[in-house]
């Protein structure tokens, strides 16, 4: 495969067009993290980000695949929009992708990945730890998804029920799908701002180049990619926000809140419920729940699609020599250690070697 990288902003219409082409070519590629619209969004607020081109050296005037990257200091590379991103790694065939050569011609000596598509092999071979995202597959309609996992699990009843009682004692219930009201945007950011701080965490979205990104998704308003804060209300009390982004065929289930003081409604539950209903009747194929064990996310799924995460390097430069040296470790640690002990050593690591940090 042959490799060549231009700016994000250089990208011209042909080059979008191909982009869009690609994407729509396989189901695995439909989350709107693939999106050009979503890649030129974090171009216009991040300016180290670079896209690889790669070719096929028997159809080299055809692009095969798309590979999008921010180049920070001492060779570190970092997937698109790092941190947020939920997909992340190459847009297209990685049949013949030499890791080293791919990391040369980028001007890489590392590149750190904890969303890679589990099928890719580039990325699974070289990976320490496999993962998955739960969705929601309404392939066959919203009916078939409801039925099926209403049968399976008790979530949807109980959710069903609480959505009801919410209704008695607070007041009717209200969906919408799309708030552009500045007030819901304001609380759901309140929202966060509370849960997080109870962790001791900052949030995310009040992170500058974050919020120029998630203001500009919030605008956007097209067939192809578009943001959404879908919002449920109790009468006149907003009880639940979501603020997420769709592609043509996909709903990617992002920031979500609700309001505390109605945590015994489960109002999450019931926006989710609601927007997966809209998701059927918008034409979408799934609602990707974003990678995550959590409880409601195994309820409520139906399908999953594999993830890895793990690093490219060249074996001869330090840092380079550090992620090769971890993934050893991180094997020998899963027969020896806990679940979680390997998850906290995981997640020093990661501290330690700046991965996907931008």
């Amino acid at each position: 495969m042959k490799v060549e990288w231009i700016a994000a902003h250089d990208l011209d219409s042909g080059l979008r067009r191909r982009w869009r082409a690609v994407q729509s070519g396989a189901p695995v590629f439909r989350s709107p993290f693939f999106s050009v619209d979503f890649m030129r969004i974090v171009a216009r607020h991040r300016s180290d980000l670079r896209l690889a081109l790669l070719r096929d050296p028997d159809t080299p005037a055809e692009i095969a695949g798309f590979f999008p990257f921010h180049r920070r200091p001492g060779g570190r590379g970092v997937p698109l929009a790092g941190p947020i991103a939920d997909y992340q790694g190459i847009l297209g065939s990685t049949d013949g992708v030499d890791p080293a050569r791919l990391l040369e011609s980028c001007g890489l000596s590392h590149f750190d990945y904890d969303h890679a598509l589990g099928t890719s092999p580039v990325f699974r071979q070289e990976a320490f730890r496999e993962t998955a995202s739960p969705l929601i597959d309404l392939g066959e309609g919203f009916d078939a998804w409801y039925g099926s996992r209403r049968r399976a699990t008790s979530a949807i009843k109980t959710t069903e029920r609480k959505m009801r009682k919410l209704e008695r004692e607070i007041g009717p219930v209200r969906f919408d799908p799309d708030d552009r009201t500045p007030g819901a945007w304001d609380q759901l950011l309140a929202w966060k701002r509370a849960a997080l701080a109870d962790k001791g965490v900052g949030l995310t979205l009040d992170t500058p180049w974050v919020q120029g990104i998630a203001r500009d998704i919030h605008e956007a308003d097209g067939p192809e990619f578009s943001g959404r804060l879908s919002t449920l209300y109790a009468g006149d009390r907003l009880v639940a926000a979501h603020f997420g982004m769709r592609s043509a065929d996909a709903w990617h289930w992002w920031f979500p809140a609700y309001d505390p003081e109605m945590s015994q409604y489960s109002p999450g539950l019931g926006l989710l419920l609601h927007c997966a209903r809209q998701a059927a009747e918008d034409g979408m194929a799934e609602l990707d729940l974003g990678r995550g064990s959590e409880r409601y996310k195994r309820e409520f799924a139906s399908g999953a699609r594999r993830l890895c995460e793990g690093s490219l390097e060249r074996a001869l430069a330090p840092m380079g020599a550090a992620r090769r040296l971890r993934k050893t470790l991180h094997r020998v640690a899963e027969n020896v250690l806990t679940e979680h002990q390997v998850d906290l050593k995981r997640r020093t690591f990661n501290r330690l070697l700046r991965a996907g940090r931008l």
